[in-house]
């Protein structure tokens, strides 16, 4: 028998980008390579940017600020604020102190000082994953009790070398999620199913000289995304069955469970090109592979055919390619996947809040579409390099409407600044010390310490603009 599911989940959702932008063809035209590789190839439009005066703390502060002010939440009701991100400030303080003491400070006047006291603030750090893994250890402290409440935080700033291969897909921002019992927006089943290994496909090591930006090897990521994913849904649909979610005998592919599909997005199309290899092995699952490839023409080229390996991954490749550009796969992506790519071609990799980023976009999107999703499941796939994949459901709650309507994340990406190519590299290089555009009431990086016992130590106020 099914265990019940307990009324808890997303209540409500906050995100920020950066007010800065570069449009993805300027930095092609910089770089000679072609646009359309990047728009059409990978579904990339803008790179959102930091101000100078901006980074992973006062991201976090706009976002949890909005949640708890949208929804007239008593700050010394917030039992735990837990922030995801690899763009720690420092080795030992919590990037999230101070995101909570910037929040502190403005509900201070309304709620008396010290308001968050009482607060359990934490950094989790597991790659682009952190956040969800902060999400999945809170789920758990908030099911102990109806009266606990808390906010998830995922901020990020992905950033690469410049003229590497990951440059056009950097961005930055972040999303913040009320958890709380007898959510609005969606409740969360507490099972994961989970893949880890031990890898290096992309990390950020200590360095003689300070560096924040990583090692990696692009492809090598790919597959560990590949085989980690394919692993965790694997577990995912073990721990369903002994769960009794469901008969053996059903959903042979998951993704059927699902209404829509949310991924970690390192950049817009990762998805539909990472799934398209469990997409056929869910329909041989089902037993209707064989009628699909007579249909379509698909061939499945067998290895013992090839003289070498390296010849029969060539023509796998070109097999998978095939099915990702047929009609029965485009479908599929359209109806599961599409949505979540519009809010990611416009602001890049935000490493953790990439996965919680592409949800929004799916129920802004459905919600002006007029679609009708209450009690529908959503299914996520997290990843995290180094590496670790996680896979969950949700089901979206019949007040799902009222709670996206406040969204307005595509309102906030359209309300941004564009940068040129030189501004751009002069942010990057750190050779721009004054902000490009200091919106008023924002917060922002107003100096760090340089001696004694200050030497790092970092100090945010409210732009006046």
């Amino acid at each position: 028998m099914a265990k019940r599911l307990l009324p808890i989940g997303i209540d409500d959702m906050a995100f920020y980008a950066p007010k800065l932008y570069l449009d993805i063809r300027s930095l092609a035209q910089k770089r000679d390579l072609p646009a359309e590789k990047l728009e059409q190839g990978l579904g990339l439009y803008k790179m959102a940017l930091p101000d100078v005066h901006e980074d992973a703390a006062t991201m976090a502060a706009e976002t949890i600020a909005e949640l708890i002010e949208r929804n007239h939440l008593d700050p010394r009701r917030i039992g735990r604020i837990y922030l995801g991100t690899e763009s720690a400030l420092d080795m030992a303080k919590p990037t999230a102190t101070y995101a909570v003491g910037m929040v502190e400070e403005r509900l201070a006047a309304r709620y008396g000082p010290g308001c968050l006291r009482h607060c359990d603030v934490l950094d989790m750090t597991f790659a682009c994953i952190g956040a969800t893994d902060a999400l999945h250890n809170t789920l758990d402290w908030v099911s102990t009790s109806p009266d606990n409440i808390a906010i998830v935080v995922a901020s990020d700033i992905a950033k690469y070398e410049l003229g590497s291969t990951g440059e056009y897909t950097q961005g930055a921002g972040a999303v913040a999620m009320l958890v709380r019992w007898q959510p609005r927006l969606l409740t969360v089943r507490r099972l994961f199913g989970v893949a880890m290994e031990h890898v290096h496909d992309f990390y950020k090591p200590r360095r003689e000289r300070y560096s924040d930006t990583p090692v990696f090897d692009g492809q090598y990521s790919n597959l560990c995304y590949q085989n980690r994913m394919t692993e965790a849904l694997n577990d995912f649909r073990r721990r369903a069955l002994e769960a009794g979610l469901f008969r053996p005998d059903q959903y042979r592919a998951l993704s059927e469970r699902w209404a829509r599909m949310i991924f970690h997005l390192p950049y817009a199309f990762h998805a539909k090109r990472m799934f398209v290899e469990h997409f056929v092995r869910e329909r041989k699952a089902k037993g209707i592979w064989p009628q699909d490839a007579g249909r379509y023409g698909f061939a499945e080229p067998v290895a013992e055919q090839f003289a070498d390996g390296k010849s029969f991954e060539k023509a796998y490749a070109g097999f998978l390619k095939s099915v990702s550009e047929s009609p029965l796969y485009q479908r599929f992506v359209q109806e599961k996947l599409e949505k979540a790519q519009r809010a990611s071609s416009e602001t890049g990799n935000l490493y953790t809040a990439s996965i919680f980023l592409a949800l929004m976009s799916t129920l802004e999107c459905d919600l002006n579409d007029g679609a009708r999703l209450g009690g529908k499941r959503l299914g996520f796939v997290a990843y995290g390099s180094g590496s670790k994949a996680k896979v969950f459901e949700a089901v979206v709650q019949p007040q799902w409407a009222e709670v996206v309507r406040q969204f307005r994340v595509f309102d906030k990406l359209s309300r941004r600044q564009p940068l040129s190519c030189e501004q751009y590299e002069a942010l990057h290089r750190g050779t721009q010390t004054e902000p490009l555009f200091a919106e008023p009431g924002r917060w922002g990086l107003e100096r760090v310490g340089t001696e004694g016992v200050t030497l790092g130590a970092r100090y945010y106020g409210v732009s006046a603009g």
